[in-house]
């Protein structure tokens, strides 16, 4: 990785990489990456990790204070030791970012052209509620259907680029605009990252078309899409007992949470979408009906190894409490059931329940876990 960076190789500038290469000063001769992954995809970029709390960032499993440290050390070199640019360096620089066809690719330290930064100006109202996603976590368009359709034939390729060219080319929709729109959903959400990782793309190819491969895409969704697992636990987990939804409670509370964005109606749409192409809840024109399921051993490992992605021993409490796997709709009773399953396919290699102590031990990364898995599933 250092040889890579100081040779400045393609790919090495990617925000996953810096990453894991800043990782490896604090935490020697261990595969960060599965690390950097989780968090990237925990942050949504490297900015948000930066600017978090040292506080914060040790509540991650793997992440200890020298890391911490580490990372915030970074964050204050790059706040206050901002490079003064010359004008015609500063409109050099601009060009060459222009360039960049990755925004994962930029540099850390890219800055204004101006010795001192000016506060940003304020926009107007009509421009916030042309993007309320990036100012408010709101979404529209799933695009789920075609998400579960495309994964399995997606190129063996890291690279996001060809990724999006590969769907903009083949998404069945006339307009190119569109065929662009859905595939930057798709790419976003399902490598948040900011690069298609090898692990969901070999899950897809080994599981095209089922349930297994819906859950790890609504897990997916979810990581990139927090509103829709605070949906799930804020108004759906709550009427567990009685199964229904009325879909109007959805635009009822975005309309609350957003006061004033005309777009929450296709927010709500977006978010019922998701439930009924996961086939993680039924729908109609005005009812969400809905009950925890059984858990799916395959999709269990993934999502498993995803939230716990360092080899170690966790607490068992903590995988029940867990907000994104309460947000599957997964029978919280048959989770410690799935996780002896996985213990007897050898991908958990202890769980301990004596006396209060409660807990798990992984034996492999992420990676390792969907090879095996891959693999079994090639065998029958």
């Amino acid at each position: 990785m250092r040889e890579r960076f100081a040779d400045d190789e393609e790919g090495s500038r990617s925000e996953v990489s810096l990453l894991e290469l800043l990782l490896t000063y604090a935490i020697p001769q261990k595969d960060v990456r599965p690390l950097a992954e989780r968090l990237l995809l925990e942050y949504g970029n490297m900015s948000s990790l930066l600017e978090a709390p040292v506080e914060d960032l040790c509540r991650h499993d793997g992440i200890k204070e020298n890391s911490a440290v580490l990372i915030k050390l970074v964050d204050w070199i790059r706040r206050h030791h901002q490079p003064r640019r010359s004008a015609k360096n500063a409109k050099n620089a601009k060009n060459a970012k222009r360039e960049i066809s990755d925004p994962l690719q930029g540099s850390l330290f890219d800055l204004p052209a101006e010795e001192e930064p000016r506060p940003s100006p304020q926009p107007s109202p009509r421009q916030q509620k042309a993007s309320p996603g990036k100012r408010t976590g709101i979404f529209s368009n799933a695009a789920f259907r075609e998400t579960i359709q495309f994964l399995p034939r997606l190129p063996d390729s890291e690279s996001l680029d060809e990724i999006r060219a590969f769907l903009r080319s083949n998404l069945p929709f006339n307009a190119a605009q569109t065929r662009q729109r859905v595939a930057s959903y798709i790419t976003r959400r399902m490598f948040p990252a900011g690069y298609a990782d090898a692990p969901l793309r070999l899950f897809a190819r080994a599981f095209p078309d089922t349930q297994e491969l819906r859950d790890v895409c609504f897990y997916r969704f979810l990581l990139a899409e927090p509103l829709q697992a605070e949906i799930i636990e804020t108004l759906m987990l709550p009427n567990i007992g009685t199964g229904t939804l009325d879909r109007s409670l959805i635009r009822k509370y975005l309309s609350e949470k957003f006061p004033g964005l005309k777009s929450v109606g296709d927010c709500g749409r977006a978010v019922v979408d998701a439930l009924a192409e996961s086939e993680a809840a039924k729908a109609n024109r005005t009812k969400i009906t809905f009950a925890y399921r059984d858990v799916s051993i395959a999709s269990f490992g993934f999502i498993l190894h995803s939230e716990f992605p360092e080899p170690g021993m966790y607490d068992i409490g903590k995988l029940e409490e867990n907000h994104r796997i309460k947000a599957m709709l997964w029978n919280p009773e048959r989770l410690l059931y799935a996780l002896y399953e996985l213990r007897n396919l050898g991908l958990v290699s202890k769980i301990s329940e004596i006396d209060n102590i409660r807990q798990f031990t992984t034996r492999y990364s992420l990676a390792e876990v969907v090879k095996l898995l891959a693999s079994g599933r090639e065998r029958t």
